[in-house]
């Protein structure tokens, strides 16, 4: 399944009892359509408030249900800020997160608060220098410890190869890619927030090595509602 969804009202991706999550969401859907308890394979376990253009996810299933019914189904079933783009037949041995090669994310930053841009951007007051931002994106790239860009989640890995990042500014916007083989909790937005700074004076750009080898520094995390997970790649 190829899924889309406003992360604005959902504690995020992952299963929460009692809680409203996406994939708590669309395995509850396809359970009344399927008949069958499901569990539901997500790429990506994006957190409360950030949104998806692109998630891919999967499932097994006996039913013989067409997938255009499984689909149009769940749709009709789940609410209106979570939706099924495509579904399709994958191999048994077929696995959304583990069969993953690369990620995509898109973050948006507003200049001025728009109102029609809040829910989706992140809204920053004094104007970041954008050349300085591009110019430390080389000593963010390649297969390093991004510990201190994330937050410990009982993960004892914490090597990521991240193959590219772009920052571009247009008009009264500021977007931020960030293409890698894997994502520790909340390292997207500790990029974002960490270039941010840069930008904005806090660090400076010979600091940056630093970050990679130093104890873990006090950085500001973006805030989640301007991330989005793009693309995944198998």
């Amino acid at each position: 399944m190829i899924i889309e969804y406003d992360g604005t009202r959902f504690f995020g991706w992952q299963y929460q009892p009692n809680r409203r999550t996406v994939q708590g969401e669309l395995q509850g859907a396809l359970k009344k359509i399927t008949g069958g308890e499901i569990k539901l394979t997500g790429a990506g376990r994006t957190d409360q408030g950030v949104h998806a253009l692109g998630q891919v996810a999967n499932f097994h299933t006996e039913s013989d249900l067409p997938l255009l019914s499984i689909r149009k189904g769940t749709n009709g079933l789940v609410g209106d800020d979570v939706y099924v783009k495509d579904i399709t037949v994958v191999p048994d041995e077929f696995n959304s997160r583990y069969g993953a090669k690369a990620k995509i994310y898109r973050y948006n930053i507003t200049l001025e608060p728009s109102p029609f841009r809040l829910r989706y951007y992140w809204f920053i007051k004094h104007t970041p220098d954008v050349s300085l931002m591009q110019k430390v994106i080389p000593a963010l790239v390649g297969r390093k410890d991004f510990e201190n860009f994330s937050v410990r989640n009982g993960n004892d890995n914490t090597v990521c190869d991240v193959h590219d990042i772009s920052v571009t500014r247009e008009d009264t916007r500021i977007v931020i890619t960030v293409e890698g083989d894997r994502f520790l909790r909340k390292m997207v937005r500790g990029i974002v927030g960490f270039l941010v700074d840069i930008g904005r004076g806090r660090f400076s750009t010979a600091e940056v090595d630093g970050f990679f080898d130093a104890p873990k520094r006090d950085i500001n995390y973006a805030p989640p509602q301007g991330l989005f997970l793009v693309t995944v790649k198998y």
